[in-house]
């Protein structure tokens, strides 16, 4: 929730009476509703391309009571049916990462393309500050971590902003946010500890590779994130001309 509230704090459309805002790879829609109670006169859109979180999305949606304001909408966020300039603020809050390239650069021409003038994208996710891994094992470890998270490659920080810029975006600011976040990740095998006690060896729920795949990938990632490895996590702040 602290995440969703440094997004919207660096959107900033608190002077526009009714902001337009989209989620590029919204998920259950989460940070959407959180924007629904704190701007009451926004509308807002999510799209996902799985279609059991366009349904799932829904009924929180309406149980919400913000079914009217929030839309989630199945489709690809790299290439959308979408109008241009159609919105105040554009965001992928950890999506960037299951875009394709090591620049992402379809995502973010997509971005700027939906955008209005003098609208503004944020990017929090996972990066590589560097190309470079120690050694072989940390480069498999980091393939493996891809593959539980079905992610591609993670963007290439240096190509990611040299493709910003040369899409046309200004006032290009990148937070280094890997401390703040570190607690988070260090709850996360407490969290997965809990679900396989109350969920699975307790309860009625079953492994599926999807879950396995989330309890395998937190205890990779401290070995290929900073300071052991290139992976670290920014917050990008960017302005459309």
């Amino acid at each position: 929730e602290q995440m969703n509230a440094e997004v919207l704090a660096r959107l900033k459309v608190e002077g526009i009476a009714e902001p337009q805002l989209l989620d590029l790879g919204c998920g259950l829609g989460a940070t959407l509703r959180s924007f629904a109670r704190r701007l009451p006169q926004a509308w807002l859109l999510g799209i996902t391309r799985v279609p059991w979180q366009v349904e799932k999305a829904r009924t929180l949606n309406h149980a919400a009571g913000c079914g009217e304001r929030v839309r989630v909408i199945e489709g690809d966020y790299e290439e959308t049916v979408l109008p241009s300039a159609s919105y105040d603020g554009v965001y992928a809050l950890e999506s960037s990462c299951h875009a394709h390239g090591a620049d992402k650069g379809a995502l973010l021409a997509e971005a700027h393309r939906l955008l209005r003038p003098g609208g503004r994208f944020i990017v929090a996710d996972g990066f590589l500050a560097r190309d470079r891994f120690a050694n072989a094992l940390q480069q498999s470890i980091y393939r493996k971590l891809c593959e539980c998270w079905v992610i591609e490659q993670l963007a290439q920080l240096d190509r990611f902003k040299a493709r910003l810029e040369e899409i046309g975006f200004t006032d290009i600011i990148i937070e280094h946010l890997q401390m703040r976040v570190a607690p988070s990740v260090a709850h996360i095998p407490w969290v997965t500890l809990k679900f396989l006690l109350t969920d699975v060896l307790f309860g009625k729920g079953k492994m599926t590779r999807a879950r396995w795949n989330n309890v395998i990938a937190p205890v990779l990632l401290p070995l290929v994130s900073a300071p052991l490895g290139p992976m670290t996590y920014c917050m990008i702040t960017v302005t459309k001309r």
